[in-house]
Formats: structure tokens, sequence, C-alpha cells
């Protein structure tokens, strides 16, 4: 199915020149209907990224519009008589555009894989969501589109998931390009707007940033303190379990604690292992673990066993 206009957010390490290319390959040779730069309307021009962003404090360059803010957070560019396709550039942040792509999912994400985003939200292909079913979906947090159709990770990006393997774990569809590309998409585009949100909820829940979700933002809140043991041999965390359940906003903990190395620089993270005492719980806790990529321990005839392997575990992924 053609896609036809895509509203989409992207963050990476180098947002002008991210936003250059998606000028160039979404916009090419079109020169604006009109530009904002932190709100204030300034005169439209074909090199617009050039002239109102990545100047320093050293003052404006020569030939650069009066209306201009130096250094600005916000600058739009919005084409067509309607304005309603448009590339907005958040300084240092995101880059958000309203394009048409005249082909389907599987060659967007070809597409996607060329540009150095390292995460990317989709907007909502369905006013109805908002305006009928009073809708309001989970997001990534900041300037990014509440879940819509779809997200994808490139890269780095993936480190914001608690784990790789959480993809494999969700009601969605997954479609890989090159470049480490993976799209998530949350819904049939067939369907129309009640059936796609019925389709898309649990998929957005599963893909948020609840005690649930898979998502860690940045900078991330913890729940609750990390408590453990420091392997420096294996550079893994090692927390004691006995006679509880672990719920899972502490396996988010764990997994936040993994990617943003919190104990300290020279106490690096590579992991985090659950070590239960009782091995009867951490059977129990495996294919809980697993979809986390944390490690799962166990203590028989008094010698510590890792349970947890590559191969997912029978439950792994399950959802009530």
């Amino acid at each position: 199915m053609t896609l036809g206009r895509i509203g989409m957010a992207l963050t990476g390490l180098d947002i002008t020149d991210m936003a250059t290319e998606l000028r160039e390959r979404w916009f090419p040779g079109e020169v604006p209907q009109r530009i904002t730069v932190d709100s204030h309307e300034v005169s439209p021009s074909a090199d617009w990224i050039e002239r109102h962003l990545g100047r320093t404090g050293e003052g404006a360059e020569e030939g650069v519009d009066e209306g201009a803010v130096e250094g600005p957070d916000v600058v739009a560019a919005f084409f067509g008589d309607n304005f309603d396709r448009y590339l907005t550039v958040h300084a240092n942040k995101m880059v958000r555009l309203s394009f048409d792509f005249e082909g389907e999912a599987a060659e967007l994400v070809d597409a996607l894989s060329d540009y150095p985003f390292e995460i990317a939200s989709f907007q909502s292909r369905y006013r109805e969501w908002q305006a009928k079913e009073k809708y309001w979906a989970p997001s990534f947090g900041g300037a990014h589109f509440p879940h819509g159709w779809a997200c994808a990770f490139r890269g780095e990006g993936h480190r914001s998931l608690v784990s790789r393997r959480w993809l494999d774990t969700g009601p969605w569809h997954l479609l890989h390009g090159p470049n480490d590309t993976t799209l998530v998409q949350f819904h049939d585009l067939k369907l129309g707007a009640a059936e796609a949100l019925a389709q898309a909820k649990p998929a957005h829940e599963h893909m948020g940033h609840s005690n649930e979700g898979g998502f860690l933002r940045t900078p991330y809140v913890y729940r609750k303190e990390i408590k453990g043991f420091y392997d420096a041999s294996r550079r893994v965390l090692k927390v004691v379990v006995l006679g509880r359940t672990v719920p899972a906003v502490e396996m988010r903990d764990a997994c936040a604690a993994r990617r943003d190395n919190l104990l300290a620089p020279e106490q690096p993270v590579d992991n985090v292992a659950f070590v239960f005492l009782d091995p009867a719980e951490a059977r129990a806790h495996l294919p809980r673990l697993w979809p986390y990529g944390l490690e799962c321990w166990t203590v028989i005839d008094d010698v510590e066993t890792r349970l947890d392997t590559e191969e997912r575990p029978e439950g792994a992924g399950d959802r009530a």
C-alpha cells in the first residue's frame, strides 16, 4: 500500500546535516513558501538551512536576514500553497517533516537507512484517534510524535530499547533495512481508523515508557534504587533475589543502569544478573527476564548456575 503523506520526527547526532539531506531528498530545488525562525517570519530562500542554522555567537554571516535570531532553537520551512508540507529543525535535538512518499513501508525503511538518524516516530494517519476516540498515545518524549502507525530505530538508537530482544516480543510487524535499520509497524495500513486503533493500542503500550513498556527515555527516571554486588571480572552487577517477584519496573531500571553505566566510570556495567537463591523462582523469572536481555542465575548444588541463553525460552514475551 502506498503511504502517501507522512509525518515523521527524527533524532540523531548531527541534526543540521540530517536536515540538509532530508531537504535535498524530499524538497529538491523547492523554495519554501514561508519560513519562521523561533516563530519570527523571515524571507524565504532556497538556502534557508545554511542561512539560519549552525551559526555561532560571533555574529551573523553577511547577507543573513535581519529577522534571523542568533543561534535559533527552531527553524521551520513550509512548502506548497497550503503549507501542509514542512521541514522543521529543532537545533541539536530533532528534525520533523511532512512529505509525500509514493512507496510502501518496505521502501520507506530502505530510504530511511540512508540518513544518520537514531530514533524515528511517525504521526498517526487518522485524525479520528484524537478527535473522535479521544486517544492520546504514548510517545518517545520531546518533540517526537505520539505513536502513530510506526516507529523506527537505526544503529545506536536501538540502545533506547530495554533490549533488542524486545523487538521480537511485540504485537507488531518488523521491517529491516540496511545500516542496522528497523521499522516497527503498529497496525495494518489498510484498516479503518477504529480497527487500526484497536490493533495499535497494545503495540503502542508495549513500545511505551510505562512500567511495562520497552522504551527508555533519556534522561531516564529511575523508579527503584539499584542495589547489588559488582563483579569486576565480568563487568556485571549482581542482584540477589529470594522470596519475591521482580517487577517489570525493576527490570526496566536494570536495563537503564546497563545503558547508562549507572555505577561509575571505573565500574562499567555490561549487564545486570539476577541471582535467585531458589531455583524454582529462577525458572519462573527466566521467560520474564529474557526479553530485557538480563541474566538469570540460580544456585544448584552450591554452585552459581546461569539459566538464560540466546535461545528464547518458552513463554518469553507472552502477554496476558
